[in-house]
């Protein structure tokens, strides 16, 4: 499954966009992650699991990138706490 994340507006060194690329192909399990028109593309198992879709949200956060791109990544397996309304991500996931 190929999904585009934003690039970050701006990185806080060289080093800093390196450990982007570095976390983005963890998440990914050893998969692409790579710069394309619009942002970052990265190559995930289909259906992401649990731990690696927690992991991209809090990269995400950490970044402070727009995570409306997470949306299709919620299926009926992870809706309990994905899609959960109380979830700081919530918001910026699905919008109100």
């Amino acid at each position: 499954m190929k999904l585009i994340i934003p690039q970050p507006r701006l990185y806080y060194s060289n080093g800093d966009e390196d450990f982007l690329f570095h976390w983005l192909k963890w998440i990914a399990e050893g998969k692409d992650a790579i710069l394309c028109d619009g942002g970052v593309e990265i190559t995930l198992n289909d259906p992401v699991d649990d731990a690696s879709l927690r992991e991209l949200i809090g990269l995400m956060a950490r970044y402070s990138l727009d995570m409306k791109c997470l949306k299709p990544l919620r299926t009926a397996q992870n809706e309990h706490w994905f899609a959960d309304p109380m979830a700081y991500w919530h918001k910026s996931v699905f919008g109100s």
